[in-house]
């Protein structure tokens, strides 16, 4: 196979998925995700139930799919996130801040997501974890060249740590309404805020 056939086929394979992600997505919207079946999500794509389980092994995968979304957006824009003559602080909580607000568009499907999301970001064989823990390592490491950041501090202990925080957070948000009465990005910076007070110098600069 040539590379310019490999392409094709690479492309038509992208389209197929994201045929089938923007009709599932329309149809939880519409029926709700637990009522919608993927037999309905075939038929309003266009393809095959077994198309259908080779782009996503499960109908919650396809939610998943909308923080990859994201993650890919996240490495296009790494190299202007780099360079940005910003704060390596207020970087950091862009990246988080960015990834919450795709819950923010689509909260009643978060509570679907979240679990699908993490139970592939730390499964050995994805790669979505370590793609998001290397962009926000670097941007870490740019902070603690800067005197941002404590240079004693292990760049993954520290991803390790935002990202369990910006977790907990997301899962009190979505799962428990009754205590999550505060706006998500409003607390997402108050809780950087401390951790920043321990991993450098002071917190967040306006």
């Amino acid at each position: 196979m040539t590379d310019l056939e490999l392409s094709r086929r690479e492309r038509k394979k992208d389209e197929t998925r994201q045929r089938i992600f923007r009709e599932a997505i329309r149809l939880f919207r519409e029926r709700g995700f637990e009522a919608t079946t993927v037999d309905e999500i075939t038929e309003r794509a266009d393809v095959a139930r077994g198309t259908f389980f080779n782009y996503f092994p499960r109908k919650e995968a396809v939610l998943a799919f909308l923080s990859e979304q994201r993650l890919v957006e996240a490495e296009a824009d790494a190299g202007q996130i780099f360079a940005a003559q910003r704060p390596a602080r207020e970087k950091l909580l862009a990246i988080y801040a960015g990834a919450a607000s795709a819950y923010e568009e689509e909260k009643e499907l978060s509570q679907f997501v979240l679990p699908e999301l993490l139970r592939r970001a730390f499964t050995p064989v994805e790669e979505i974890g370590p793609r998001w823990d290397s962009i926000i390592a670097q941007v870490f490491e740019q902070g603690q060249k800067s005197g941002e950041l404590r240079a004693d501090a292990d760049p993954h202990r520290a991803v390790a740590l935002m990202t369990s925080t910006y977790y907990a957070l997301l899962f009190m948000w979505v799962h428990c309404p009754d205590q999550a009465n505060f706006d998500l990005q409003t607390e997402l910076r108050t809780r950087f805020e401390l951790l920043f007070e321990g991993l450098g110098s002071g917190g967040l600069r306006s």
